[in-house]
């Protein structure tokens, strides 16, 4: 098996690969990381899959948006 096609986990059991939004432990994880709220989390995740690199840019992406507007 590719070595990127491997599970891996970070420490406590939280997969790198996936963000599973349906446990709570993974959910508190992901949004302290990423500095949203679990809704927050869930929504992007929903909107974007479970990818944590496509939720990080959709986070950055929105952060940056929002800095824009403000100054606008």
């Amino acid at each position: 098996m590719d070595e990127s096609m491997q599970q891996r986990n970070l420490p406590g059991g939280i997969d790198e690969i996936r963000i599973n939004v349906g446990d709570m432990f993974e959910l508190k994880f992901w949004a302290k990381k990423f500095g949203v709220t679990r809704s927050e989390l869930k929504s992007v995740v929903k909107s974007v899959g479970d990818s944590p690199s496509a939720v990080h840019n959709q986070i950055e992406t929105s952060k940056k948006n929002l800095s824009l507007q403000r100054v606008v």
